[in-house]
């Protein structure tokens, strides 16, 4: 069968353009950070909440530390990133390192010039330090002895809801708890999910509520289901068992950011605004990124509540510089003018 030039060149291009888009694929799904993460004489910490966040200090993804301390993320682009280990409930301090994936390329003979190139594996070890003053009488890490098929069920439902498959992955959760039902991280990770689907109806909140408070029964040091739990309650309008469940969250992790923003709005709703000030900023003072909800809170707070415009006015600018992409900007910056214009009054 005779062969036109035109068809060889055809072939040659589509060929050449596959590669490329291969290549570029390739680089897309197979980056991958991963490490381990150690406490006190290299003990490796299981449990332990580690975050990727992209270069904006956006979370991509967060998950927990296996038995022997290990994490991995997968299917990264390139890229500079942060990865945080987050050992809340003990008495390690929390800890950051930065990361770059650069692909590496060359140029083969074979690919008559194209480049060509392999995907990344970047390696990030965390050996966690004692926060000032703690003694590492609770730097222990929760652990529980798992039944085999529940264990399986867990990671496969981690698995699922990794990959987008939510409906496979709750219930795999439900399944694993049903074999175990004290089992902690399954318990914690459900409640967490209801809460995510919480806004479309409040049948999601009332079952985080019930798993979360299980949760805290099995470990009372859980720092993220009292936090969740306190959250479930504060969406179903439980304004004081909210308060005390996220007073439990901040005795056990004073410095976290989310926790003591949700008591500032807490505090406020119980109008003890002086109290909820004070949380605020703390909680804008302990944030490791800008978190735009604690200025829109201090606005709130200073222009309805404590008639302090020229503060409002203040909070609001720095919201919108934390948030620049915010869909009220046009009438937040008229908020800006009039709470302005009252302070001259004032």
């Amino acid at each position: 069968m005779k062969v036109s030039k035109l068809s060889i060149v055809h072939i040659i291009i589509v060929s050449v353009l596959l590669a490329v888009f291969n290549f570029a694929a390739y680089g897309q799904i197979g980056n991958s950070i991963s490490g381990f993460v150690f406490g006190l004489n290299r003990q490796p910490l299981e449990n332990i909440e580690v975050e990727v966040l992209d270069d904006l200090n956006r979370s991509l993804e967060r998950q927990r530390t296996n038995a022997s301390g290990f994490f991995s993320f997968n299917k990264l682009p390139a890229g500079r990133f942060n990865v945080r280990a987050m050992p809340f409930g003990t008495d390690y301090e929390e800890q950051i390192k930065s990361v770059e994936i650069v692909n590496i390329s060359r140029t083969t003979s074979q690919s008559g010039g194209l480049t060509t190139g392999g995907f990344a594996n970047e390696q990030v070890d965390f050996n966690l330090k004692l926060r000032k003053g703690a003694t590492g009488a609770t730097g222990a890490i929760f652990v529980q002895q798992i039944p085999a098929e529940a264990k399986k069920l867990y990671e496969k439902a981690i698995a699922d809801l990794k990959d987008k498959k939510e409906k496979e992955g709750l219930q795999g959760l439900r399944s694993a708890i049903e074999i175990f039902p004290d089992y902690f991280v399954a318990l914690e990770r459900l409640g967490k999910e209801y809460i995510q689907k919480g806004p479309a109806g409040n049948q999601y909140y009332e079952a985080a509520q019930i798993l979360l408070t299980k949760a805290v029964m099995v470990n009372p040091r859980g720092y993220d289901s009292w936090y969740g739990l306190a959250y479930a309650l504060y969406s179903l309008n439980k304004y004081d068992e909210a308060s005390a469940a996220v007073n439990k969250a901040i005795e056990i992790y004073p410095t976290w950011s989310e926790a003591l923003l949700l008591s500032g709005v807490l505090l406020r709703q119980d109008k003890k605004f002086e109290e909820a000030e004070k949380a605020f900023l703390k909680a804008n003072e302990n944030a490791r990124v800008a978190i735009p909800d604690i200025h829109w809170q201090l606005a709130l707070l200073y222009g309805n509540d404590m008639k302090r415009y020229r503060d409002a006015a203040k909070e609001l600018k720095l919201f919108l510089k934390a948030q620049p992409d915010s869909k009220n900007a046009e009438q937040i910056k008229k908020l800006i003018a009039e709470f302005e214009a009252k302070a001259e009054k004032s």
